[in-house]
């Protein structure tokens, strides 16, 4: 829009009234861009911890193609896109990608290949550390010791990765209370894989001398 040095207080208020509302329906489509986005991105997780791969894939290229519609924004709105909710959306779609990337293509994406912000991409690590958790429980009640063991090393690698991230909260606010919780996550994920493989070898025990004594039972008959 043109300056109007001579424009009347009148014209000048009317300009910046049509300014902001513009930017207003702008605000309103973002929003419903960061909505799909999180709604995708949790969807796909779902698949995920159901152990449905394909659907989860096909669900994340859907969540692709809105991200990139999403990432015009940077470009047209900045102010609007490096808000709150767009850093929410953008974790979780960050979260989802790479747990799906670790389970079918067994890497973790980078923030580059992703098209997002280092912000938004290590907050979404630090929540693709939590999925592990979940995947780890799994795994341990399924009997898989070694996959739960293998998530356990990831999730601790992402924690010593976080944990060297040394910038101002405002540049990646909540990261910090994020890495805290998994430190957490992943004592309580160790003490679990002890406390299964402790019940694994004491009722293998338990069996082998039930068997011992079944047996000396019957040679004593």
């Amino acid at each position: 829009m043109s300056n109007c040095e001579s424009c009347s207080l009148a014209e000048i208020v009317e300009k910046a009234r049509v300014n902001l509302e513009t930017e207003d329906e702008a605000r309103e489509k973002l929003l419903e861009l960061t909505r799909e986005v999180t709604r995708l991105s949790r969807k796909a997780i779902f698949k995920i911890h159901e152990g449905d791969l394909g659907e989860a894939g096909e669900i994340l290229a859907s969540a692709t193609a809105v991200v990139r519609e999403l990432l015009s924004f940077k470009v047209t709105h900045p102010r609007l896109y490096y808000g709150g909710s767009v850093t929410s959306a953008l974790a979780e779609y960050v979260e989802a990608k790479a747990l799906y990337s670790y389970l079918e293509e067994n890497r973790i994406p980078s923030f580059e290949e992703l098209e997002v912000e280092p912000a938004h991409y290590l907050l979404g690590v630090a929540d693709f550390a939590g999925e592990l958790r979940r995947l780890l429980v799994r795994y341990l009640s399924s009997g898989k010791t070694s996959e739960a063991e293998r998530a356990l090393e990831l999730m601790e690698d992402v924690y010593r990765a976080l944990a060297t991230i040394a910038v101002p909260e405002a540049l990646v606010p909540g990261l910090r209370r994020k890495v805290d919780v998994l430190r957490a996550l992943i004592e309580g994920s160790a003490r679990d894989i002890l406390y299964y493989a402790i019940s694994s070898n004491l009722e293998r025990s338990i069996k082998e001398s039930l068997s011992k004594l079944q047996s000396c039972g019957g040679d004593e008959i």
